[in-house]
């Protein structure tokens, strides 16, 4: 913002101009607040209008409220750009949408959420048999610990074991994609795609997790726990990361593959009557949203694309797993 005051300025005049002149919604000119010989030169260049502090933050005001009709039009904002952008929806338009800001995902259709299957890729070598068994080991405890497979499963334990599981289940994604990104920075490479496949995966979780808590809130004794184990998981990811990308893709990829058997055993439980009122309970708006579902779509339905997120997962970390840590990502964006 400086250098285009500069332009129309001498340096002890911009110190008289105050920063915030330079933010939000164009109320004034250039005319009002340089004088003198300064008013001639910038006569010469397109003016842009101003705003005052008390504009901006009245713009931020009604921004939170839901009121997106103040928000100035890019379109008339003077940019570095000779060629002016052709904006195809309006700001107005785009930040009505709740969910705007999500990153590019796949979207099923029904006959390929009901196609997904459970599938086991057989170990190769001792990395792949050490991440097999730590999934193992890390699933039986949980089950033992959280009660789930003591007595008969109901909403409840489902719910519990859900959120709890996508809180680190989003966990290895974002450690991915950080330590990628810092690593192309420091060896100052491309990175080849694979950022923005883990940061997509991320975030997918979490949504699943937005999803479920529509459903239940957790206590405060729940947050706790999750809290401990975030923060117990997120150091073992990261130290493993750091040692072995080929492991932790293995050890997400076998991961997945007990998601997918979890959402499965979760199908089978609403069919059966244990979780019956999931087959008539609409679909939380977030959702809807998210996964772009019919508006009468149920949380049975809800499951389903959640299933076909962590089949979609598995494919991918065995797939990164299997790939060398230069070679070309294959999946773009949203794919």
């Amino acid at each position: 913002m400086a250098l285009v005051i500069k332009s129309f300025c001498s340096g002890a005049l911009c110190r008289a101009i105050k920063p915030e002149l330079m933010l939000g919604r164009y109320s004034s000119t250039l005319q009002n607040v340089i004088p003198g010989n300064a008013v001639h030169n910038a006569e010469e260049n397109v003016a842009r209008n101003l705003s005052t502090k008390a504009d901006v933050e009245e713009n931020i005001k009604q921004f939170k409220k839901g009121n997106f009709e103040t928000l100035p039009d890019p379109g008339l904002v003077e940019h570095f750009r000779a060629r002016k952008q052709v904006v195809s929806n309006s700001l107005k338009e785009v930040t009505k949408e709740k969910d705007g800001y999500t990153l590019p995902h796949p979207i099923w259709l029904p006959d390929e959420t009901h196609s997904v299957k459970i599938t086991h890729k057989e170990p190769e070598g001792r990395m792949d048999v050490l991440a097999y068994y730590s999934i193992q080991a890390i699933r039986r405890t949980f089950d033992v610990f959280s009660g789930f497979t003591i007595g008969q499963r109901n909403e409840t334990k489902w719910l519990r074991r859900v959120i709890f599981l996508e809180t680190v289940a989003a966990v290895p994604g974002m450690v991915g994609a950080m330590y990628r990104h810092l690593a192309s920075l420091r060896k100052m490479k491309r990175d080849h795609g694979w950022i923005h496949t883990l940061l997509e995966e991320a975030e997918n979780e979490r949504m699943h997790l937005m999803t479920a808590l529509q459903v239940k809130k957790p206590s405060a004794f729940f947050r706790l726990c999750v809290l401990v184990a975030q923060g117990i998981f997120v150091n073992f990811f990261t130290i493993s990361y750091l040692i072995s990308p080929r492991f932790c893709h293995r050890f997400v990829g076998y991961l997945e593959e007990e998601a997918v058997k979890t959402y499965t055993m979760c199908l089978k439980d609403i069919d059966m009557g244990l979780l019956a009122n999931w087959a008539t309970k609409p679909a939380p708006e977030i959702a809807v949203k998210y996964w772009k579902m019919h508006p009468e779509s149920t949380m049975r339905d809800v499951i389903l694309v959640i299933r076909a997120d962590e089949a979609h997962h598995r494919l991918v970390n065995h797939t990164l797993s299997s790939l060398g840590p230069y070679d070309p990502n294959p999946y773009r964006p949203g794919q």
